[in-house]
This record gives C-alpha cells, sequence and structure tokens, in this order.
C-alpha cells in the first residue's frame, strides 16, 4: 500500500463517520457550498468516488460531480455512498493498479497521484458535510496537514465557481483546520 492510498483510505473513511452520524431527516439541511445541502454534497463525494472508479477500471465515468450532485445521493443518501466507496476501493485493491496511468481531467497521470490529491476534497467535504448535518465537524489533524501540504500551492488557480471561494482570513492564534478551511474559501 502505498502512502496516498494510505491518507485516501483515512480521508474516505473520514466522510464516512459523517455520513453515519446523519439524522434520517437532515439531508436537504444546507451545506456551506453555495446552492447545496447536504445531500449534495454526499452526491458529490460519492460521485468522485464512481470517477476515480470508473477511471481505474478503464470505464466512461457515468456521472458528472459537478452536475446535480444531489440526485447523485439518491433517496438513500448513505447507501448510496457504501456503494460507492466499496465500488472504487475495491477497484484499488488489485496489484498494479496503483502504478496504471490513466486519464483524468489533469491530463495523463498515475492512479496513485490521482488517489492521493483526492485527499483534499475528501476531507474538506467531510467539514462541509458535518456542518450542514449538524454533528461533530472537528477534522483528523492528519488529514488537515495532508491536504494542506497538497492544496496550499495550487489554492489561487483552483478559486472560482463550483471549486474554491476567496479566501478568508484567519484570525490570529486559529489552528490548522481553520487556516485549511479559509484556505479553500470557508470561514471556521
Amino acid at each position: 500500500m502505498s502512502e496516498n492510498l494510505r491518507w485516501y483510505t483515512k480521508a474516505i473513511y473520514g466522510f464516512d463517520h459523517v455520513v453515519r452520524l446523519a439524522d434520517p431527516g437532515a439531508w436537504d439541511q444546507p451545506a456551506p457550498c453555495e446552492g447545496w445541502t447536504a445531500r449534495s454534497v454526499v452526491g458529490h463525494v460519492l460521485a468522485i468516488q464512481r470517477y476515480l472508479e470508473a477511471v481505474v477500471r478503464g470505464n466512461e465515468p457515468a456521472m458528472n460531480p459537478m452536475v446535480d450532485p444531489h440526485e447523485h445521493a439518491g433517496e438513500d443518501p448513505p447507501a448510496a455512498w457504501a456503494a460507492a466507496r466499496d465500488g472504487v476501493l475495491e477497484a484499488l485493491d488489485h496489484p498494479g493498479v496503483l502504478h496504471q496511468h490513466v486519464q483524468t481531467f489533469r491530463g495523463d497521470e498515475e492512479v496513485d497521484a490521482m488517489v492521493g490529491f483526492n485527499v483534499v476534497d475528501t476531507t474538506i467535504h467531510s467539514w462541509d458535510l458535518a456542518r450542514a448535518l449538524g454533528v461533530d465537524d472537528r477534522l483528523d489533524p492528519g488529514l488537515v496537514e495532508r491536504a494542506t501540504a497538497l492544496v496550499a500551492p495550487r489554492a489561487d488557480d483552483m478559486r472560482g465557481p463550483m471549486v474554491f471561494g476567496p479566501r478568508v482570513e484567519v484570525p490570529a492564534g486559529s489552528d490548522a483546520q481553520a487556516a485549511l478551511l479559509a484556505l479553500t474559501g470557508r470561514p471556521a
């Protein structure tokens, strides 16, 4: 197992933990992402995992994570999420798969690097989902450190609709989680 896959798996199960905390009636609560609900956040993250799974398997991705994400989660977001989680983890659980080169929206990429960078999206959206659901929004400090290291050099290039909002000022004395959230346009 690679270091990227270890962090990716930790991020996936961190998101999974938040999904499991959800009250069944909370899926339509507003999320910090403009125009999204908790259902939208789950739909987006599971569509990203379905995208990764399809690319790894050499299939055409069936879902666009940026279009109608609430529809991807369906009527049973936890079940839809669990199926996506299990599908991508199974696709990655084969000898040599991490060293394959695939075509992604970023161009030619090794699977190991692709899943490594997904730590950012999954970690940030764990916070978004927790906020929407009104549950504990503390992120794993190791994931915060890893996501910050990955996104800090690129954050300004990622600002725009459907990605990151403008950088938020971090109050003096803020912790690493607040700094990561601010970097991605989210007030802690």
